[in-house]
């Protein structure tokens, strides 16, 4: 089972959206091309420019472990962090999270909070 968290559109009480809490393996592998996806602006060129930066400072002192030192501390950045990053966007964007679900899926934890939400 995974954990989600349920955010409703303040201008559209229709409008849901069903984001996975806690660590993303994609975010971790992918880094700030992962946050490009999700439209994490300034988090992605702030990701990338560090490793573009790590990255010549490579070529000028010669020192492998420099770019792994700052490339592994951007996975685990955003590993860690990214789903918590998206979140906060939404809730930027007019979004305002309304519980927590335990489900194996997204559609499950819709199916789940709509349910709940009728039996009240």
């Amino acid at each position: 089972m995974f954990t989600y968290c349920v955010l409703r559109n303040n201008n559209d009480k229709n409008d849901y959206e069903i984001v996975e809490t806690g660590f993303s393996f994609l975010a971790f592998v992918f880094g700030p091309a992962w946050g490009l996806f999700k439209k994490l602006w300034f988090f992605s060129s702030i990701g990338f420019l560090i490793l573009f930066i790590s990255k010549f400072m490579l070529f000028e002192a010669n020192n492998n472990y420099l770019f792994l030192i700052f490339s592994s501390g951007s996975s685990f950045f955003w590993g860690f962090f990214a789903r918590d990053l998206y979140i906060q966007k939404l809730i930027h964007n007019n979004f305002s999270p309304i519980k927590h679900i335990n489900a194996k899926t997204k559609e499950n934890a819709l199916i789940k909070y709509l349910s709940e939400e009728k039996d009240e």
